[in-house]
């Protein structure tokens, strides 16, 4: 797709149930599944899918992203060859009470738009679990000479539901009308991935710079009529992290093998920043089963249906259990934790004990020594 760039956005998630996570870090670089971070996701299906120039829109928690992206080697970019770019974030993902894609955020990035070569631009949020092959979608919209490919999802029980979602009537593979979850009268609901022709995307940008904030999607809404706008359908498994629930859900998500199949063995990797680790060390008392622990590690007690990440230390007589510890944590002896999350560098001291519930996990943010 020498003919497309990517553009991975800015979403600040404003969820009170994930702001003990976001206090030093963008969601985008939330930790996820034992070492990657949300935004390998969508940043590896771009390049797998054959991009070459991706802009990464930051927020104001830009260190956290700078630090993990790097130079790009990992998903074989290139910041010094603006392979990769970085781009400032002025202004929030949210207009009101949806969560939307604010024009001017792209208008502040104007430049990087309008020099790179490429005459269309796959957008996505930077919070999508899924693995996904933008060439189809890609294919589809050239061969309807669209200005704008929506990527769709069937709506069924087993994806998680918002109140902002957006709802797609279709006609033909061609979209008819736009609606809100509460307007809901289709069960094609939009993935918040599209294709749009790079011209249409400066013009709404040129319509933005005089009268104001706008939102991509009420732009394109408005404009169905002299717009050609067309679907291609996601078929796969997606998650949207936007809530404690959701990113729970996701993380134990992984522990099912036909979902672990289809991330990271099916299709093409899953790019990560790579952290040079010895393997993990499980001594003669531990047990380990239907979880996944990450390198470096000292294991010596009881870990079921769990997600550990790298160089936890964890004492004997100690069990986890319907859990994510993220990085660096230190659990002491005759520990038992159940749905509990703890951020990175925490410390859970000698015999103590914390039960959260399946909705509701006990969280430990970054640091905390209990």
């Amino acid at each position: 797709m020498k003919n497309a760039i990517g553009l991975i956005l800015n979403i600040d998630c404003e969820d009170p149930s994930l702001k003990e996570f976001l206090q030093h870090r963008s969601l985008s670089t939330l930790p996820f599944g034992g070492r990657y971070r949300l935004i390998d996701f969508t940043l590896s299906n771009m390049v797998n899918s054959g991009l070459s120039h991706i802009g990464v829109i930051g927020s104001n928690k830009y260190n956290s992203l700078v630090d993990h992206l790097g130079t790009g080697k990992e998903w074989s970019l290139s910041r010094k060859t603006q392979d990769l770019s970085i781009l400032a974030g002025a202004n929030s993902g949210r207009l009101g009470h949806k969560m939307k894609v604010n024009l001017k955020d792209l208008q502040n990035n104007r430049d990087f738009l309008e020099t790179a070569s490429g005459e269309h631009v796959i957008i996505s949020p930077p919070n999508h679990i899924t693995s996904f092959d933008y060439r189809n979608a890609y294919e589809i919209h050239s061969q309807n000479n669209s200005d704008v490919t929506l990527i769709y999802k069937k709506d069924d029980s087993t994806y998680h539901l918002h109140d902002d979602d957006i709802y797609l009537d279709l006609y033909n593979k061609r979209v008819s009308s736009i609606y809100y979850k509460k307007e809901q009268q289709t069960n094609y609901f939009f993935t918040e991935m599209l294709i749009i022709k790079k011209s249409i995307l400066i013009q709404f940008l040129d319509l933005c710079e005089c009268t104001g904030d706008w939102d991509l999607m009420d732009m394109i809404a408005i404009n169905l009529d002299t717009l050609r706008v067309f679907s291609a359908e996601h078929t796969g498994y997606l998650k949207r992290i936007k809530t404690l629930e959701n990113y729970m859900k996701a993380s134990m998500d992984l522990l099912e093998y036909d979902i672990m199949r289809e991330l990271f063995l099916e299709k093409a990797s899953i790019h990560t920043k790579i952290k040079d680790n010895h393997p993990s060390i499980y001594r003669d008392s531990s047990s380990v089963s239907h979880s996944i622990v990450g390198s470096g590690c000292n294991i010596d007690g009881t870990i079921f249906h769990s997600i550990i990440f790298r160089d936890i230390i964890m004492g004997s007589d100690s069990q986890i259990k319907n859990s994510i510890i993220m990085q660096k944590c230190k659990i002491g002896n005759h520990v038992t934790l159940d749905y509990v999350v703890m951020d990175k560098d925490t410390k859970i001291s000698d015999y103590t004990t914390l039960i959260g519930k399946p909705h509701d996990p006990i969280i430990i943010k970054k640091g905390t020594v209990i």
